[in-house]
């Protein structure tokens, strides 16, 4: 009979499958968690349990693997990470005794509309199910930075962005329950894409969204304009709907609040 490790070819995954046999799985044990969602997360969160696999405060990722995962991210798709420049230090912030207090690895592409589909792709990837509305639009006649104010007509990005930036930020994401952005949004203290950044590398945290302890946020350092709307009045928020287990991208207008979502700041 041929072994399930000799089906293997020895590629970075095929050598985790070829040692998963030889440590005696089988092709049946593979199908099955294959098959299996909650068969797959047991097996994960019974890795959780060794310390070296632990989440901080249960759901975020550690920020030595974060940077490792935006790094095999990057050449998944293409990107030569060379291409990145640091903005402050290499040196992650420790995280805090604040179980809301996130640390983020905020990145910039080469353009806002790429930074954006590629944060918010990879947090797809890391989730069970999304959705996401047909308004959010992310070419520059439909997103912004919060500190442009150039005219409605103007191409391309703001000088405030700068391509091709890492920076380590810090991010409290269970501010301003409950209010609408226009009344505490900030150009300098109001997370854009570092938001989405977050939701892309901590998929646990938002997995834990109950809208108890833990909110959905909006991104209230963008601005998006949808088709027919006025421009540049909404603001991004993302969700999760813990009932099919979906991460959700919407927009809405500033002026409008909702109590399951807060306003998330940097923090120094």
């Amino acid at each position: 009979m041929t072994s399930f490790s000799s089906n293997v070819s020895l590629t970075r995954g095929g050598e985790f499958f070829a040692r998963f046999g030889r440590c005696g799985g089988t092709m049946k044990m593979l199908k099955r968690l294959n098959g299996d969602g909650e068969l797959m997360a047991w097996l994960v969160n019974q890795l959780r349990t060794r310390p070296e696999f632990a989440l901080v405060h249960g759901v975020f990722t550690k920020t030595d693997d974060i940077l490792t995962n935006f790094q095999a991210r990057c050449v998944e798709k293409g990107i030569e990470f060379t291409k990145f420049s640091w903005i402050g230090s290499q040196t992650p912030p420790e995280f805090t005794d604040d179980h809301e207090v996130v640390v983020v690895l905020d990145a910039t592409l080469d353009t806002l509309q790429n930074t954006f589909e590629f944060a918010w792709a990879w947090t797809v990837d890391g989730q069970d199910d999304s959705w996401r509305w047909d308004g959010v639009l992310s070419g520059s006649q439909h997103l912004r930075l919060l500190s442009d104010e150039r005219s409605l007509d103007a191409e391309g990005d703001h000088s405030s962005f700068l391509p091709w930036t890492l920076s380590w930020r810090k991010i409290k994401l269970n501010t301003n329950i409950g209010k609408c952005s226009k009344d505490v949004r900030n150009p300098e203290t109001s997370p854009g894409c570092a938001l989405l950044w977050m939701s892309a590398e901590h998929p646990e945290r938002i997995k834990a969204i109950e809208y108890k302890a833990r909110f959905g946020f909006w991104i209230a350092g963008l601005k998006n304009t949808a088709p027919g709307g006025e421009p540049f009045a909404d603001v991004p928020y993302v969700s999760f709907r813990r009932d099919d287990r979906r991460v959700g991208l919407g927009a809405n207008p500033a002026d409008r609040s909702n109590d399951n979502l807060a306003v998330p700041s940097l923090q120094e």
